[in-house]
C-alpha cells in the first residue's frame, strides 16, 4: 500500500470532521485531503473488481461501502474513502 494512504474509519469519517466536512479534526489534518474512489457497474462486475483490489493489496474489501443503486436498472457502486497527504 503506497504510504501516502491514510486509514480512516467510518466513525472517524463521520465523528470528527472539521466544521467545513472535507478534513478529519487534528494537526495532521492540515496536510490532508479526502479523495473518493467510485467503482460503477452490475453489483457482481463490482464485487469482483473490489475482491481483486484486495488481492493486489490496493484496499480491504470491508472498507468499501455497501452497493448503492444507481438510477439505471441493473448497475450499482461502491465507494471507497481515502485520506491522502496534500501536496502544499
Amino acid at each position: 500500500m503506497p504510504k501516502t494512504f491514510l486509514y480512516a474509519s467510518a466513525s472517524s469519517e463521520n465523528g470528527a470532521t472539521s466544521s467545513g466536512g472535507d478534513r478529519p479534526k487534528g494537526s495532521a489534518s492540515d496536510h490532508r485531503d479526502k479523495v473518493r474512489i467510485l467503482v460503477v457497474g452490475r453489483p457482481t462486475a463490482v464485487n469482483r473488481v473490489i475482491l481483486e483490489m484486495s488481492h493486489v493489496g490496493f484496499s480491504d474489501s470491508i472498507e468499501w461501502s455497501k452497493l448503492i443503486p444507481t438510477d439505471r436498472q441493473q448497475e450499482s457502486m461502491r465507494v471507497l474513502t481515502r485520506y491522502v497527504f496534500a501536496d502544499s
